[in-house]
């Protein structure tokens, strides 16, 4: 019902169907009408507003002369799929397991209260499902030992440049990501909360699915630490990078090249490059598929896309 809901909306945003306003002008008393916006968060032309309004407050939240790293945890596609029948359920997982992976791992490295702004992002740059959660991370916090300000260094037997950004040990990090994300999992199956239909029916055998899990624990998962790329930039930066999918849907207009009734062909990276690669090449699917594509990516109400996790490193939101 989400989906048709959405779709009817969408396709009646600024026409005729949605009522109007006439605007007059001061100075030649000419009329123009414009047409009502649906006002939905996946529609394309709408939610600007609301994107600006994240962003407004999410930037009050940024301390001046802290460094800010993007930190970003992918789901293996697997469980990707498995979110289309376990939207929240998943949602849950990624954000739990991120969080506490990102404060287990700070907190024994660096010694300091952990923060996060993180965002939900649900697809690839081909509409694919690609679960996954972007999270800006303080570089400094206050101390677990004395409360003093503490800032992330580099370990010395690294051999790390003194001036070189550090987070923690991206490796420990990600393991960590996997060990907390597979327990939830195998949580989720024990006590019935997990629907497998469709692609992933089979896993409802227990030997398919203990494969699953050792397959998936044998593999590194995908999450990976920006640091600041330059000297000037701060947190507002990433903030606005993520503004940009809070809402709109999974692809905007910009990278639509050509569409009709039979394809629509856009602009889409292609790789495998950790944390995505510049290049875009065209891409072409059936107009039918690219709809059911983009119809993935509608969340139901209840799931919000993000949120801000402790508040060490942050402003309080206002």
């Amino acid at each position: 019902m989400t989906v048709q809901s959405v779709l009817a909306k969408t396709t009646l945003c600024r026409t005729s169907a949605l009522g109007g306003r006439w605007y007059q002008c001061d100075d030649c008393d000419r009329l123009t009408k414009r047409h009502n916006s649906c006002g939905d968060r996946h529609c394309p032309q709408c939610s600007g507003g609301k994107r600006q309004t994240f962003s407004d407050r999410a930037s009050k939240l940024i301390l001046d002369g802290v460094d800010y790293y993007q930190v970003v945890f992918t789901l293996p596609d697997v469980i990707s799929t498995m979110a289309l029948a376990n939207r929240e359920e998943i949602a849950e997982l990624l954000f739990h397991s991120a969080w506490k992976a990102l404060k287990k791992t700070v907190e024994t490295e660096q010694q300091y209260e952990l923060a996060a702004l993180m965002v939900l992002h649900t697809w690839n740059q081909k509409l694919d499902a690609h679960w996954h959660v972007h999270a800006l991370v303080p570089g400094a916090g206050p101390s677990l030992v004395d409360g003093s300000w503490t800032e992330s260094k580099a370990p010395a037997a690294a051999g790390y440049d003194d001036d070189r950004k550090y987070l923690v040990d991206a490796i420990n990090l990600r393991r960590s990501f996997r060990k907390i994300a597979v327990a939830h999992l195998q949580r989720l199956r024990k006590n019935g909360k997990l629907q497998l239909d469709g692609s992933v029916e089979y896993l409802r055998c227990d030997e398919a699915w203990d494969t699953m899990i050792d397959q998936i624990e044998s593999k590194e998962w995908v999450s990976y630490i920006e640091p600041p790329p330059t000297e000037s930039s701060s947190g507002e930066h990433v903030v606005r990078y993520l503004t940009r999918y809070l809402t709109g849907g999974p692809i905007s207009d910009h990278r639509i090249i050509a569409a009709d009734d039979q394809e629509v062909t856009f602009w889409a990276r292609e790789g495998y490059t950790t944390g995505g690669e510049s290049i875009q090449v065209p891409l072409t699917l059936s107009t039918a598929e690219f709809i059911c594509r983009w119809c993935l990516h509608i969340q139901p109400n209840q799931l919000r896309t993000a949120g801000t996790i402790s508040v060490a490193g942050f402003r309080w939101m206002g």
